[in-house]
């Protein structure tokens, strides 16, 4: 039997700058700082240009909506230099409508994640010099309108509406990684404000709004930042159309192979027509779902998470324990906090000690509730209570003393409410787990070479080993065996490369870790999210089918490589073994070389030491000792080195495979 931990037992990680160092910087491989255009429309194939830096050499582009395209050879030069690449991208008539993933694979190594839409609005980039509202450049409706904000700029729009028409106004910036802080204004032909829209509750301080116009005639939209500021990062999609102003979906969950009704949350959700899902069992956790305003043309986008468990919809009126809704344990709740300070209840009978855990999902599916819950007995006092967890919503962990009857009681904590104030809850058995980070999105490994990825560990109730192992490697890549040990909430996995191995291909793998609990092996793979969300200006709501991409490609070979032996030391308690650290030198490597441990403090478990001493100039290996006493903890764990050769302006650093030793008695 295999246990999945549930990818929200996550929630509440903090992670240290050490350990988002995941992978030696050998400054050539591939950036992308902008993608043009920023929305590309399903069944079109589109020229899509990336801006960044060392893209020369570049071979391939991924998206997460057609997979591998090749680098164009028609347009500039070959499509490509030092800084710019564009590709001949072919999007699938089914790609679906919302937020995918690119990189860029040059022969020097894969890129970093940038984000775009396919979208089923027609692209019209900004021409420059609309920086007024009398200048205002004049776009077609619909209209998906890619710009960029300089400092102290402002981007004006002009479009013809008829009487009567209610259209939708959506700057796309943060949610695609920017670092524009959007707002809008909208006027009337005069230059008079009719509405504006400034962080927007649930989309990541993006901005969006909805306006009837009551007469037929010329208005204008403005986009510019909240500081104005800007910069080249400072880019935008201003989407508008007759969609509906939505956030996320209720229920935000569907149960695999049942076809489910869709409902939208937004501020004129009420417009949206329903969408109906079956996903099939096989299907991925997150899906992409669209809607259209009941009778329009465009769509709106979102998505739901995919389960096997039954899901409780919220029917009101439940806000007194006497019209609490039932829903019994084990399956997903979704609901709305449909006015300020509305307050949701669920009745639930629970059995003298089970143990579940009620986790809360809301802002990072783009609904701004914050979300409080409180488990009550019968006579309604509490049993245990919890709100948020920073940025993320707390969970409710729940040990019932007594067979009888128990209230979960939900609402906002600050007491707000409205249509898009939706929330999502998943309850599971409390059952020994844990859920695994990894410090990288994009590897980039060294012919011949070895790449550290650092991974941490968020546990429930297991102290015990996890193996580490990678699946999708590519034909000359294999993962160093790796233990993150009894305890220990940090690790680093190793992948090595033949010397044969070559870049300018793509392999997306996957991080697993495992562990036992008795005879059942329990699992998780390793998620991506706090490190992109650091890339991507910290944006709140998260694009969920992307959290577990991780990009594999390879790189020139290093002049510097190591070797450990043995490859597993085992150590007696109290004994001191040594194991040996070779370097291969290539030409010009002669100076010392430094070793360090990956993370520099905290690599190995308390009572157990590892002197670090460096490989002498003119030398090719060191011994290195392990010490322990009779309090060492027992166990396998893993640890990597870092070497590193500085000889004039230049710096080389490297990596050891993963060092495996056993604490024995």
């Amino acid at each position: 039997m295999i246990l999945s931990s549930p990818r929200v037992l996550r929630i509440g990680i903090l992670f240290s700058a050490a350990f988002l160092l995941a992978v030696p910087v050998w400054g050539q491989a591939p950036t992308v700082n902008l993608i043009q255009p920023r929305g590309v429309n399903p069944g079109q194939t589109v020229d899509v240009r990336t801006v960044g830096g060392n893209l020369a050499g570049a071979t391939q582009c991924w998206t997460s909506f057609s997979g591998v395209t090749a680098v164009a050879t028609d347009i500039e030069k070959n499509g490509t230099d030092g800084g710019q690449t564009v590709y001949h991208v072919a999007v699938p008539p089914d790609a679906p409508l919302g937020v995918h993933g690119l990189r860029v694979v040059t022969d020097k190594g894969v890129s970093n994640l940038r984000l775009l839409l396919v979208d089923d609005l027609p692209t019209v980039a900004e021409a420059g010099g609309n920086n007024s509202v009398a200048a205002a450049q004049e776009v077609p409706v619909p209209a998906g309108v890619d710009g960029v904000v300089d400092n102290l700029g402002r981007d004006f729009f002009k479009f013809n509406a008829a009487a009567g028409a209610t259209l939708t106004f959506e700057a796309w910036s943060r949610r695609l990684g920017s670092a524009l802080d959007p707002v809008l204004f909208l006027y009337d032909a005069s230059g008079r404000e009719l509405a504006y829209a400034d962080d927007t509750r649930g989309l990541s301080s993006d901005s969006q709004l909805s306006f009837t116009f009551a007469t037929a005639g010329t208005y204008v939209v403005e986009v510019r930042d909240a500081q104005f500021r800007g910069s080249g990062n400072h880019f935008y999609r201003l989407r508008i159309g007759d969609f509906p102003a939505i956030t996320s979906t209720v229920p935000a969950a569907v149960t695999k192979g049942q076809e489910t009704r869709v409902d939208f949350v937004g501020l004129d959700a009420a417009s949206a027509a329903p969408a109906h899902v079956t996903a099939a069992p096989e299907a991925p956790e997150w899906l992409r779902v669209a809607t259209t305003r009941v009778g329009g043309a465009t769509h709106a986008f979102s998505f739901v998470r995919t389960t096997d468990a039954p899901q409780v919809l919220e029917r009101e009126p439940n806000d007194a324990v006497e019209q609490a809704n039932e829903a019994a344990l084990g399956a997903s709740i979704s609901g709305r906090c449909d006015e300020p300070d509305d307050v949701d209840y669920y009745v639930i009978a629970g059995k003298k000690d089970q143990q579940f855990r009620f986790i809360g999902m809301t802002r990072e599916i783009g609904a701004p509730v914050d979300l409080s819950m409180r488990m009550l007995k019968a006579d309604k006092s509490a049993l245990v209570a919890v709100d948020d967890a920073g940025t993320a919503e707390g969970t409710l962990a729940v040990k019932f003393p007594e067979d009888g009857t128990y209230y979960l009681e939900v609402k906002d904590l600050l007491k707000r409410g409205g249509p898009e104030f939706g929330y999502h809850i998943s309850v599971t058995p409390q059952q020994p787990g844990f859920s695994l980070e990894a410090g990288t999105d994009a590897i980039s490994l060294a012919a011949g070479n070895v790449a550290a990825v650092s991974v941490t560990v968020a546990r429930i109730d297991y102290g015990g080993e996890i193996t580490l192992t990678a699946t999708g490697l590519p034909q000359g890549v294999t993962a160093t065996p790796t233990t993150i040990g009894p305890g220990v909430n940090t690790g680093v996995m190793t992948l090595e490369a033949a010397p044969e191995f070559q870049g300018g291909q793509l392999s997306n793998i996957a991080i697993r870790g495992t562990g036992k609990v008795g005879e059942t092996e329990i699992s998780d793979v390793a998620s991506v999210h706090d490190f992109l969300k650091g890339q991507w200006s910290s944006l709140v709501a998260f694009p969920q089918p992307l959290r577990e991409a991780v990009g594999l490609s390879g790189a020139p070979a290093q002049k510097l490589r190591l070797r450990v032996e043995p490859a597993l030391v085992e150590i007696k308690r109290g004994s001191k073994p040594t194991f040996k650290v070779t370097a291969e030198r290539g030409e010009g490597v002669d100076e010392q070389i430094t070793l360090a441990t990956n993370p520099d403090k905290n690599a190995v478990p308390g009572n157990v030491g590892l002197a670090m001493k460096p490989i002498p100039k003119g030398q090719n290996e060191v011994e290195l000792q392990f010490d322990s006493n009779d309090k060492s903890p027992l166990g396998t764990f893993s640890v990597v080195l870092t070497a590193t050769h500085k000889k004039g302006n230049e710096t080389i650093t490297v990596s050891t495979p993963a060092i495996s030793f056993r604490v024995v008695e």
